[in-house]
């Protein structure tokens, strides 16, 4: 069934782990469903690990509360900052969380696999709270990437440029499902399993690709919606970002990094020589 494309395998392992990144505020769609078809866990320790590249909101909670229900036994929970690798704020000229996760966040990565281990043989825990209710206004942005917009309409609308694309297959290598395969001609074709995450046109050296992003609808409101996070969250300044520009696959550093009092500690602009990522 297509509602069964990710569904997990038979559960026998000792402990499950789920770490996800945040995709438009949600968990990416192949981590849902996985999570949602596991088998009763039986008291299983399960720990959950996020990363986010801009806000985390209270995208852990469906996961930490859905592993319990199925009968997980929560021994740990922990998230960290990684680099906003995401089109459209990059086409905005903004990477936000440039160079993470820092080196401390790994150390407290490490730290934190050392933890999940004492408490799965029996060590105490005490179960962090969950994540406050998100503002309004990212609640609304979420229902634009809902689970049936994201199968049915979104992964629908990848083109490929004939006259530009050179079949390379760079975006079959990266595709993170496996959804991109090659057509008769040997150009790029989606099947069923997108997640959105725009990889394929973002890492496209030939600018062939182009996706709900780049129409005139839905695009114009995902571009809008995109514009005003990214005036917020330079406005609100709790966001450390680099400006950059998307060139035919490259990301370009600039040469000035904005960092904020509330991640690092101190309020200034460090200089940083221009690179292509």
């Amino acid at each position: 069934m297509e509602s069964e494309k990710w569904a997990p395998a038979r559960c026998s392992r000792l402990s499950v782990g789920i770490g996800s990144p945040v995709y438009y505020f949600h968990l990416p769609l192949n981590v849902s469903h996985y999570v949602q078809y596991l088998p009763d866990l039986g008291r299983i320790p399960a720990f959950v690990f996020i990363v986010h590249g801009s806000l985390r909101i209270d995208t852990a909670n469906w996961l930490r509360q859905t592993l319990e229900r199925k009968g997980a036994r929560e021994v740990g929970y922990f998230h960290c900052r990684g680099e906003a690798h995401v089109l459209p704020l990059l086409r905005e000229g903004y990477l936000f969380s440039p160079d993470r996760p820092s080196e401390r966040e790994l150390f407290e990565a490490k730290n934190f696999g050392a933890a999940v281990a004492a408490r799965a043989a029996g060590a105490p825990y005490v179960r962090p709270p969950l994540e406050p209710k998100p503002p309004l206004i990212y609640r609304l942005e979420r229902l634009l990437a809902r689970r049936w917009l994201m199968e049915h309409f979104y992964s629908r609308l990848f083109r490929v440029d004939s006259s530009k694309c050179t079949a390379c297959g760079l975006c079959m290598e990266i595709c993170p499902t496996g959804n991109i395969t090659r057509d008769p001609r040997g150009f790029p074709q989606w099947d069923r399993r997108c997640l959105v995450c725009l990889s394929c046109e973002m890492k496209c050296p030939e600018a062939a690709i182009t996706s709900a992003l780049d129409r005139f609808f839905p695009g114009a409101l995902l571009r809008l919606v995109f514009r005003y996070d990214v005036r917020r969250w330079v406005r609100e300044g709790k966001l450390k970002y680099t400006r950059v520009i998307h060139r035919r696959g490259a990301i370009s550093r600039l040469a000035t990094k904005h960092v904020n009092r509330s991640e690092d500690g101190f309020r200034g602009i460090s200089r940083q020589h221009s690179e292509a990522i």
